[in-house]
């Protein structure tokens, strides 16, 4: 019957998308995500199959996913590699990436470097920053591409703008060989400066190397140039003619108003979620979370000392040990992952230092300023749109690989794998519109406002005492009805976790 009305109204896409094979689809994709989540794996194999049947590319990646992991169903790599083919065709950014790495390492398919730098490309275009690692690096070695260092420049360049540590080790390398660029001794310092910062401890020593060939005139011009690029660049001086403009890692918001909340049509809403109008001031926002590095910095400077004791995971909740700290936080860390295991009081030292360092007056920023810039002008659940399949190229969530991890983990995930079990290094992701990294997953961020479940104004500003904190952003355990930005959490000011770090700003 489907069918037939199908056939007599072309024009009802709704009616025709509803049909397939001259039947009413029995699976629907929640249906399916669901089947997966409470470990129902052959029951959701089923659903996912006959809607990847019907062209939905959300459930040919899930299929694929299933088939190449042997989840629900035999492994079969050279099933999974049609259904990638297929998801990625259709535009899927996730089903582009493991199809790109499928044709690279021979899995499932014949080993061919033309396709992969073919699907590398078309996430490098879209500005996926691992893609254009890897992409530099088939340039560079002229695997699947023609040899064009220029070419392998331009994509170093893009990913280590975007601040991924090994581009701007590649890119340092290339302008102090003058492989693919000039030769400039003063980029070549500030490319491995950022890779430094970024834990990659070879450009470390390149860039101690480069140091004793420039004078002192070369050697300022290309510390003010890292400041410029770099994260909260504390572990060097600041020019006392610094401007905002140049502040270190710092994105200029703009002025501008926003509706803060969510709509009651929102999925994963929460009580607390009122949509209400306000405008914000412009400021700065820094590009990526506060890292381990930065923050033992302002620890061996000041001697400030953080009382042992924080909330971490295991056997399914969250509980107070005594034994964790923002140093060992009970998983492997280095200094390019956000510091976790802080208050807001340790977030306000560390701004306070800062401060003093540069000049300028750093602060956590307001609820109202984070949503702002979290949304980066989006109106919907996520700057990137309301899907929550496509968190993983845009942020550290809770994911398979957490769940493969953990198996008493009994809240929902994402149905994708973002490489991360736990923190991921600062900027590992793609941007939002603004240039902010990991404004969604990766920590929770305090803000300095004072937690109100219905608005009343107090997300607009600073809290004057130490009442209750709140939360922003989601983490790297978070199921996607927290991962949105319009998403708040209450904890104490002085309260400590594993997924909870911070950001700051100025004026």
């Amino acid at each position: 019957m489907c069918g037939g009305l199908a056939r007599l109204l072309k024009a009802w896409l709704v009616v025709a998308a509803l049909c397939w094979g001259g039947h009413v689809l029995a699976a629907d994709y929640p249906s399916a995500a669901e089947a997966y989540a409470k470990g129902d794996h052959e029951h959701a194999f089923a659903l996912f199959q006959e809607l990847a049947d019907a062209g939905d590319a959300r459930a040919q990646n899930m299929l694929a996913h299933l088939l190449a992991n042997g989840i629900g169903t035999p492994q079969d790599r050279r099933a999974a590699f049609h259904w990638y083919r297929q998801a990625a065709e259709g535009g899927s950014t996730e089903a582009q990436s493991e199809l790109a790495l499928m044709y690279l390492l021979g899995r499932g398919v014949r080993q061919d470097h033309t396709w992969a730098a073919y699907w590398y490309g078309r996430l490098a275009d879209v500005g996926h920053g691992t893609a254009q690692v890897l992409l530099g690096g088939m340039y560079e070695e002229g695997k699947g591409v023609p040899r064009d260092l220029s070419r392998a420049a331009f994509w170093y360049r893009r990913a280590a703008e975007q601040g991924f540590p090994t581009a701007q080790a590649k890119l340092g390398a290339m302008y102090a060989d003058g492989r693919g660029v000039p030769q400039n001794l003063v980029q070549a310092w500030v490319w491995f400066d950022l890779a430094a910062a970024g834990g990659q401890d070879e450009a470390a020593r390149e860039r101690t190397r480069i140091s004793v060939r420039l004078d002192a005139e070369e050697l300022a011009e290309a510390r003010e140039l890292s400041r410029e690029l770099n994260p909260l660049s504390v572990a060097r001086p600041v020019q006392e003619d610094s401007v905002a403009a140049a502040t270190p890692g710092m994105i200029a918001v703009e002025a501008g108003c926003l509706t803060m909340g969510s709509g009651p049509d929102e999925v994963g809403r929460h009580d607390n979620e009122a949509q209400h109008s306000l405008c914000v001031d412009g400021f700065y926002l820094s590009r990526y979370e506060v890292t381990r590095g930065q923050f033992a910095e302002f620890v061996s400077d000041t001697g400030y000392a953080v009382p042992d004791g924080c909330r971490t995971h295991r056997d399914g909740s969250w509980e107070f040990r005594p034994e964790r700290n923002w140093r060992a936080p009970g998983f492997v860390q280095n200094d390019s992952h956000p510091v976790v295991c802080v208050s807001r009081e340790d977030a306000a030292a560390f701004a306070a230092w800062l401060s003093e360092r540069h000049g300028r007056d750093y602060r956590l920023p307001t609820e109202a300023e984070w949503e702002y810039a979290a949304r980066a002008g989006s109106d919907a659940a996520r700057h990137w749109g309301n899907g929550k399949e496509q968190a993983c190229s845009w942020g550290n969530v809770g994911d398979d690989m957490l769940r493969q991890q953990y198996a008493d983990w009994s809240w929902e995930i994402h149905l994708c794998d973002d490489g991360y079990v736990h923190t991921a290094p600062v900027g590992s992701y793609r941007t939002n519109s603004f240039g902010l990294h990991d404004m969604l997953g990766n920590v929770w961020e305090w803000t300095c406002s004072s937690y109100e479940p219905v608005y009343r104004g107090a997300e607009s500003g600073c809290a004057q005492d130490g009442r209750g904190g709140v939360v922003r952003g989601g983490s790297w355990s978070n199921s996607p009805g927290w991962v949105r930005s319009s998403a708040r959490f209450a904890i104490e000011a002085r309260v400590r976790f594993d997924l909870v770090g911070f950001r700051l700003v100025h004026d």
